[in-house]
């Protein structure tokens, strides 16, 4: 079971790497063989459809998403916390509502990462 203090604190280290921009740093919490499921992934990587597997891949995408929107910024709303997966509710800087569930191996590395965005 997750604990849920541990997964609030992860959470806000997760914000606080997306908004200084560094890539690396989301990066670092997660597996070398990670898969990472997004409906922008399809926008910026075509042919993808929207699923991106390994942590090089994902990096890159990243780095291409933050090149491509100088202005992101997310604020966290919520941490939702399960058996051996939490989720992270936050809005962008576009104040959509944003979900990403990352699924936690035994060690504590996102092992996958669902994103769902609302209206």
């Amino acid at each position: 079971m997750i604990d849920r203090a541990e997964a609030i604190a992860a959470a806000h280290e997760w914000i606080d790497s997306w908004n200084s921009h560094d890539p690396e740093r989301v990066v670092a919490h997660f597996a070398a063989d990670v898969t990472v499921r997004s409906p922008v992934a399809a926008q910026i990587r075509p042919g993808s459809n929207g699923i991106l597997r390994g942590r090089d891949d994902v990096l890159s995408y990243y780095r291409d998403g933050l090149a491509a929107s100088p202005g992101l910024r997310f604020t966290l709303v919520e941490v939702c916390v399960g058996v051996d997966e939490m989720t992270i509710v936050y809005r962008n800087h576009h104040d959509i509502l944003v979900t990403e569930t990352l699924v936690l191996g035994d060690d504590d590395l996102a092992r996958e990462v669902r994103v769902s965005y609302g209206a």
